[in-house]
């Protein structure tokens, strides 16, 4: 996603009769408010409409592999088509310099390969044994990831507030696991969660190091498109099972349905109109705000995973992701201390982390962009976005 900071336009009132200046004067105040708070409410429904969106990634994707399909047939039917639809788009969004792609081939491989296909397979490969409310928690972690790397890689202590935030996402997960209930999960998943968690994290570091020239949905759709060739390539050696049971009837909303809906449904909704929205929302927003706004991806996953799967959590579980939520929004709004010096070392992964810092953790959509996350797989996206090194803390 692209970071824009929104200001408001202002003309001269110089020309203005002096008699009349006061007056004028007011009306330019409230004419620039307007068109300052106008563009932010339409971006706060876009980031909104784009977090509900990613949501459905996940819970539209399970009864596919419920009815046959195999969690690699699943990601790469997502990032093969999702990456032909959003192709003229980011085609078109590079026409004037189309050598940015090759400039940044590193930046556009290490996407590809972990932002969308590490992140994707196993936050996929995660819901076929656990919960997709519970992958996701899990993977709404990679904000404490990145603090806990940035202070291992640094030596300097995070502020007492994103550390007060990270132990809450601690206890929320325990809360979330309910180690003391009946419920056991299965371990596999919880693995494979946390291995997508991760490539969450990578997602928002290397979306970070894209320089603000490189249009972010070009960056999607090129890490979409390698995402698709990775699978592919690594189904031909046997590495990867790929199953597509293109015969099949998909258990939905207690009907069948042909397969196509659902993967249409995590396809055009769950991964185009989910980056599209969020990057429209991003340049009307800025990044603090369009990553609150991101949140609204958890509840939506947990609704749509409840209605569509009956996966309804307990009392424990519930508060357990407040704590999560809690937590997470604690390391945002955290002051940085680690961006001064590690500015100084641009090109390194120690000096990447602090740009982090303004990622949008949409995971939505298991993709993790980026969104994101989104990354982000997560989710969440779920967005890629262009960072500046300020004040704000994984936003």
């Amino acid at each position: 996603m692209s970071h824009a900071r929104l200001r408001s336009q202002g003309g001269s009132v110089m020309s203005v009769a002096r008699s009349t200046a006061a007056t004028a004067s007011l009306d330019h105040v409230a004419t620039a408010s307007g068109r300052a708070s106008n563009p932010q409410a339409l971006g706060l429904v876009l980031a909104v409409l784009s977090a509900i969106a990613f949501a459905g990634s996940g819970p539209f994707a399970k009864p596919l592999m419920e009815a046959g399909w195999s969690a690699g047939g699943v990601v790469f039917a997502r990032a093969l088509a999702a990456g032909v639809l959003l192709l003229p788009f980011a085609a078109w969004a590079v026409r004037r310099d189309p050598a940015v792609i090759v400039r940044n081939w590193k930046i556009v491989l290490g996407y590809g390969l972990i932002a969308i296909a590490a992140s994707q397979f196993f936050y996929y490969g995660a819901i076929e044994h656990i919960p997709v409310s519970i992958a996701m928690l899990i993977m709404y972690l990679a904000p404490v990831l990145l603090l806990l790397a940035s202070w291992a890689l640094t030596r300097r202590r995070p502020a007492a507030l994103a550390l007060v935030g990270a132990a809450v996402c601690v206890g929320g997960l325990l809360l979330v696991l309910d180690l003391s209930g009946e419920v056991r999960f299965d371990g596999l998943g919880l693995a494979f969660a946390a291995i997508a968690a991760c490539g969450t994290a990578g997602y928002y570091l290397i979306g970070a190091a894209a320089p603000r020239d490189f249009p972010p949905i070009t960056l999607v759709c090129s890490g979409l498109l390698i995402g698709a060739l990775t699978y592919g390539l690594l189904a031909l050696v046997g590495v990867l099972p790929v199953t597509m049971v293109l015969t099949s009837e998909v258990a939905l909303f207690g009907t069948t349905v042909a397969w196509w809906l659902p993967l249409g449904v995590v396809v055009l909704a769950g991964t185009v109109t989910a980056y599209a929205l969020g990057l429209l929302a991003a340049t009307r927003l800025g990044s603090r705000l369009a990553s609150f706004a991101g949140l609204m991806e958890l509840p939506a996953t947990f609704t749509v995973a409840a209605l569509l799967l009956g996966e309804i959590p307990t009392w424990v579980q519930f508060a357990g992701t407040l704590l999560i939520l809690a937590g997470v929004v604690c390391v945002r709004l955290a002051p940085d201390r680690t961006a001064a010096p590690l500015a100084e070392e641009p090109g390194t992964v120690t000096g990447s982390i602090p740009v982090v810092t303004n990622a949008i953790p949409v995971v939505t959509g298991a993709i993790p962009l980026v969104t994101s996350a989104i990354p982000i797989m997560t989710s969440a996206v779920p967005v890629v976005e262009h960072y500046e090194l300020d004040d704000e803390r994984f936003d």
